[in-house]
């Protein structure tokens, strides 16, 4: 496989320059400003410029959202699918979300993996095998996920396997933000979801791809509170839920 080029510092396509990048970047997940505003924003914007051939730094919130939607995140295209209550629903139950169709947003996780181990920037702070790791007077400490007892667990019941001798022991996580964030229309909510993994030392490095966003789960804040919608929103892909 040849590798792509890298992308130069000072290359922000599809924006502008870093400018109209941080400006998107403040209107859609900063402030999460609505459409209507967004317009209104650029309008002024546009009324204020001295030169008459000059444009503000998007011409409407669907040029925003266009723009956002270009922008290329390690060559990994976010995807969607519609979900919807896959359960019989009881005689006189009008709940809309028991019939509402979701929307979720995702990233192939594995690729998403693969772009996080081949980041060169973290390659000093991680850990390609399991550690155990004392204190001056004998006693274990447990400083990480690849010090614990059941790391080490995992990867000697691979070791028994000869074909995968020189293996690397990766342990994938999953996490939900608990604030939503509306995505492309802002008409609806959405749990982001990230994908963490073992091997780095410090949770810190989220900001260099030690951390990933892989995916937007659907919401709906009117039932928050109802245990069988927060269910329903879990565990799509299981029985409860149907793709559509």
């Amino acid at each position: 496989m040849v590798a792509e080029p890298a992308r130069a510092a000072d290359d922000y396509t599809p924006y502008s320059d870093n400018l109209d990048f941080h400006l998107a970047d403040l209107l859609y997940r900063k402030v999460q400003m609505a459409a209507g505003d967004i317009d209104t924003l650029m309008q002024i914007w546009a009324a204020n410029l001295k030169h008459p051939e000059a444009d503000p730094p998007f011409s409407d919130h669907v040029d925003l959202y266009n723009r956002i939607d270009a922008t290329d995140l390690d060559h990994i295209l976010w995807q969607s699918f519609e979900v919807c209550l896959d359960l019989p629903i009881p005689l006189g139950d009008t709940r809309p979300w028991k019939t509402q169709k979701y929307t979720v947003y995702f990233r192939d996780p594995r690729l998403i993996l693969g772009s996080q181990l081949a980041n060169p920037d973290i390659k000093d702070e991680m850990d390609s095998a399991p550690k155990q790791v004392f204190a001056a007077d004998g006693s274990r400490e447990y400083e990480d996920f690849m010090s614990g007892n059941w790391t080490w667990k995992q990867a000697t019941e691979i070791a028994r396997d000869p074909m995968t001798h020189g293996a690397v022991y990766v342990a994938a996580f999953l996490g939900s933000d608990k604030t939503t964030v509306s995505v492309a229309t802002g008409q609806n909510d959405y749990y982001p979801l990230y994908l963490p993994y073992g091997l780095v030392h410090d949770v810190r490095r989220a900001h260099r791809n030690a951390v990933s966003l892989i995916g937007f789960l659907a919401s709906d804040r009117e039932y928050e509170s109802n245990t069988d919608f927060r269910t329903f929103r879990g565990g799509c892909g299981s029985s409860s839920c149907r793709n559509l």
